[in-house]
Parts: structure tokens; sequence; C-alpha cells
């Protein structure tokens, strides 16, 4: 993907979250709900795992950006993106 014009590196998981995230902008999202988008009811993970890829995926965001935070925790439900900061753009090879 592509992010402030920098070429970000996902990993399959990493970049079905941002898609996750993206295609429901400013919606907040459920660890269940990402569970079930990454495995689809099948062997599923600990939920805190979740907590580990958005880490890994802010990360990677923030050093392509400036510093930019792009994901939003909301306590005790789960995370959003705010609404027309990141613009998705899948990159071939």
């Amino acid at each position: 993907v592509e992010v402030s014009g920098s070429r970000v590196h996902l990993t399959g998981k990493e970049y079905q979250m941002l898609e996750l995230l993206s295609l429901r902008k400013g919606t907040t999202l459920t660890k269940e709900m990402f569970l079930n988008h990454l495995y689809g009811g099948m062997d599923e993970p600990e939920l805190k795992i979740i907590d580990v890829f958005i880490c890994k995926l802010r990360k990677k965001l923030a050093n392509a950006s400036g510093g930019q935070n792009y994901i939003e925790t909301v306590w005790g439900r789960g995370y959003s993106l705010h609404d027309g900061m990141v613009e998705m753009r899948a990159m071939a090879g």
C-alpha cells in the first residue's frame, strides 16, 4: 500500500485489517469482527493478537507518514480508522 506517498510493506493479515478498517471508515470495529474477517471462525487465536496486529500496523503507517496516527482506539469497544485520513492503494509487484 501507499501512505503519504511512501510505499509500505504489510503482511497479509495487516493488509486485511487495514482493508476492513478502510471499508468501514469512521465506524468502530470490535476485535471479534477482526478475528472473523481474518480467520472466518476457523482456528481463531486469542483476541490479544488483534492488539498486536494493530500495534504493528500503526507503527508502519506512522513511519510512512511522519508520525501520523490513523487508527483510533475506542476504549472498551475496538478500533476505528479516522474518516478521510488514509487512502489505500494496492501496489503491484
